[in-house]
């Protein structure tokens, strides 16, 4: 009874008796490793004291004597203890498969949920997702089927962590919340440190620094001092939310501190994933000495585990900023190709200390470098990255929304078209063009061009009314069009705009050629779907001058092949027919390179384009 009241005590009990009853052939020396055990692995205390137990098993299991059942618990509990103490175990798997047996027998429903935990953590730290996944859906079956509280505690937190690695929000929050009240109806708080830290760590993930900071204050009274995993945790929680605050000495108190508590804990993955997140600490301020010798840690202990895909994932990533960040180009791209291979393949959509900058630069890099494509545009689709500030937008960068304007407007979310009613459709458009990147437009000229006739006031609340249904219908965790007083925008970090992309060619420092390709094409967009609406909107002439001034300045570099510029300036040309510079821009190459026919043909083509411009008969 103690055991399932006081499990910490219970298994101090079971420890302290354990030598005294492993001379006896009966069940006792068993009932109390049981006990010993499930007391740790519950509580998340010390695991080392379990050495002497795990030893005992492996001399007297053969020689055990007991109901099939019984054996079955023992043999669960054993594995629990292996994935914790000794992952390296080389039978490690044979035992799981008797884990799992005691799970789908027909003994204690504590006992056989007890077995799916331990069967779902070690699937979780293998990395495999999926695997944890199918099995957390078979302990929710047998959960609906009992009145055990602590059972039922134990699915709540299990299945949000599960919900919580698969980014499904709203499933973790209810699993969260059932685990609570059921906790303050029935007085048993024992999971409620656990409930706290996956909500804390969904709110993390997801940006939302306050919410984590809520849990956080539920989490760090409900964790005892003696539950070391728990307080490791609450450590390496605070340290993700200092680090997101940019409170960088803090961060690296707070995750020395959840590395000294996981080594005294004496368990073995936490150990790696901490040493992680000491090391991001270091990196972010610059010590990338200290930063290299903590990732290190985490491999050195992670090998430990004969299947640590998430470490590897996540060392990898680590590796590959730092080698970035050091100008080692090829080395960073080697260790992303690799972490990014893991990812795609275990379907890692969420990890601990997820970092939004830092993962929005690792998949522009990925993108640019053609590694694992439609896997990283998954990640920046379900995480809704913002492509990095300070670099060139890679070319497959994934945007949930993506307007075209330049030619027939056409409005895509998340990759399909949709079908907007006019008012929602025009005022999309209008944001998309009279709001560059930079740009936020006012209520008053969007109401003034929208509807024209209206009077201010009717005209404001015609205009709020098409908002509102507007970010309904384009739903989104985040809001696609963002308001401050007296002024709306589209979010240039989730919104893709052609003319916005125009812009960036003709204002960008430096071209290469597939940015001048890029340019051409919609240019010709602009100019053929220039007619007098878009003239309204659109600067349409001062884009055509500035777009032929970036052409003709690329053309002048050396370093293009000869036939590149021809086909830059003729496509050029036939853009803007009636633009002298451009014809005149045609002619000196042709006559640079030796070409007379050509060029004495560009300047008949030019006489009779501009005179048909002119209406000269």
């Amino acid at each position: 009874m103690r055991a399932h009241v006081d499990p910490y005590g219970a298994a101090q009990a079971a420890e302290t008796l354990f030598p005294s009853l492993a001379e006896r052939d009966d069940l006792a020396p068993w009932l109390a490793f049981t006990i010993a055990v499930t007391g740790r692995i519950h509580t998340l205390s010390r695991f080392d004291t379990l050495d002497p137990l795990i030893d005992f098993f492996e001399t007297e299991r053969p020689h055990l004597v007991a109901p099939p059942d019984v054996a079955l618990e023992l043999d669960a509990c054993f594995f629990g203890a292996l994935v914790f103490r000794r992952p390296d175990h080389p039978e490690l798997e044979e035992w799981a498969g008797r884990c799992e047996d005691a799970f789908e027998c027909d003994g204690p429903v504590f006992a056989r949920l007890s077995a799916a935990n331990y069967l779902l953590l070690h699937r979780i730290w293998c990395g495999h997702l999926m695997a944890a996944d199918a099995l957390c859906s078979r302990m929710m079956a047998l959960r609906d089927r009992t009145d055990d509280v602590r059972s039922r505690l134990l699915c709540h937190s299990a299945s949000a962590m599960i919900r919580r690695l698969f980014l499904d929000y709203d499933a973790c929050h209810r699993e969260i919340e059932r685990g609570m009240r059921l906790a303050d109806e029935t007085g048993v708080h024992s999971w409620d440190s656990h409930l706290a830290m996956q909500a804390a760590f969904l709110g993390l993930s997801r940006g939302r620094v306050e919410e984590g900071r809520y849990w956080l204050e539920a989490m760090g009274p409900a964790a005892p001092p003696e539950y070391l995993l728990d307080r490791s945790g609450y450590h390496y929680t605070l340290a993700w939310l200092h680090s997101l605050e940019q409170r960088l000495p803090r961060a690296q108190e707070h995750a020395a501190e959840s590395v000294r508590l996981a080594r005294q804990s004496g368990a073995i993955f936490p150990q790696a994933v901490t040493h992680m997140g000491l090391g991001q600490v270091y990196l972010d301020r610059g010590r990338v000495a200290s930063g290299l010798y903590h990732i290190a840690q985490a491999r050195r202990v992670g090998r430990r585990m004969r299947s640590a895909k998430p470490v590897q994932f996540m060392r990898g990533l680590l590796q590959a900023q730092v080698a970035f960040k050091l100008g080692m180009q090829r080395r960073g791209v080697k260790a992303l190709r690799h972490a990014l291979r893991v990812g795609s393949t275990e379907h890692y959509v969420n990890y601990p200390w997820w970092r939004r900058d830092i993962m929005a630069e690792l998949c522009s890099e990925a993108l640019k470098s053609g590694i694992e494509t439609e896997y990283v545009q998954q990640l920046i689709r379900l995480r809704r990255l913002r492509p990095p500030g300070d670099t060139v937008v890679a070319a497959d960068w994934y945007w949930p929304l993506e307007i075209d304007v330049l030619g027939s407007p056409q409005v895509k979310l998340d990759g399909e078209p949709i079908s907007l009613g006019p008012r929602m459709q025009a005022l999309l458009v209008a944001l998309a063009c009279l709001g560059d990147r930079r740009a936020w437009v006012s209520r008053d000229a969007l109401a003034d061009h929208l509807w024209p006739d209206s009077e201010g006031d009717r005209a404001q609340q015609t205009l709020d009314t098409a908002l509102h249904r507007l970010r309904r219908q384009l739903g989104s965790d985040e809001a696609l069009v963002i308001a401050r007083p007296g002024a709306l925008a589209l979010d240039s970090g989730l919104c893709r705009v052609d003319y916005w992309d125009l812009l960036g060619y003709v204002e960008a420092n430096r071209l290469d050629q597939s940015d001048v390709r890029e340019m051409l094409y919609l240019g010709a967009r602009l100019c053929a779907g220039a007619d007098e609406n878009h003239r309204l909107l659109l600067p349409v002439n001062s884009l055509r001058r500035r777009l032929v001034a970036r052409v003709l300045d690329a053309a002048v570099d050396d370093t293009v092949p000869v036939g590149t510029v021809q086909y830059w300036l003729e496509s050029l040309v036939a853009m803007v027919p009636d633009d002298e510079s451009a014809w005149r821009g045609l002619i000196r190459h042709y006559r640079h390179h030796g070409m007379e026919a050509a060029a004495d043909d560009a300047e008949c083509r030019c006489r009779k384009a501009l005179a048909d411009g002119l209406g000269v008969a």
